[in-house]
């Protein structure tokens, strides 16, 4: 199985939620990026160094866009509706371990960490893969002492499957709990959330 990465993109810009749009990853999210990367928090969560400069983040958008662009992954940056502020972004990208799954990954602006917005992104960003897509396996990775990830993918519906090692830019291997869903799984949710089960579990 392949995923068409161009299509998933282009039907993506079409995803909102009561607070958030989609669109393309663009090279003036850097500075947004950039003032993120100050926070040593945000910088702890990821598999490179924290940038020294802007130049360094405008290089790594940059080259996530050309990626995009040739259709070996999907970058889109989610926005606040009302404002247009860069809250985040969210990539879909092959999964190297199993070439029937898609891996997700989330670079959250610290602004937007509170007030279940992670959380509102990324129900969207699975539902969005499932439905959108032929992906049959969707796998999020996150160190295990970064609590709040862990827990966001497990709320997104993921179950914790295995530790496995992967590269650091800079440092040591890291660490990592990976996350996963099957599509099979996804369809069992969605059916127990769907209003007439709620209603009856209910009752």
């Amino acid at each position: 199985m392949q995923i068409d990465f161009e299509d998933l993109a282009t039907e993506l810009q079409l995803v909102h939620t009561g607070r958030l749009a989609l669109r393309p990853l663009s090279l003036a999210d850097a500075w947004p990026l950039w003032a993120a990367t100050r926070n040593p928090a945000f910088n702890a969560g990821l598999l490179w160094a924290q940038p020294d400069n802007e130049v360094q983040v405008f290089e790594r958008v940059d080259a996530i866009m050309q990626a995009a662009q040739r259709g070996r992954l999907v970058a889109v940056s989610a926005v606040c509706k009302e404002t247009g502020q860069w809250v985040g972004l969210f990539r879909f990208q092959p999964y190297a371990a199993n070439p029937a799954g898609v891996e997700m990954g989330l670079w959250m602006h610290p602004t937007f960490w509170h007030g279940r917005v992670s959380l509102e992104l990324g129900k969207a960003c699975v539902n969005a893969a499932f439905s959108l897509s032929s992906v049959e396996l969707l796998v999020g990775a996150a160190a295990p002492s970064n609590r709040g990830a862990c827990q966001l993918n497990q709320l997104c519906g993921m179950v914790p499957t295995r530790n496995v090692w992967r590269k650091h830019e800079t440092l040591p291997d890291v660490e990592l709990i990976e996350h996963e869903i099957t599509r099979a799984q996804w369809m069992a949710q969605q059916a127990e959330q769907a209003p007439g089960k709620r209603k009856a579990f209910e009752q």
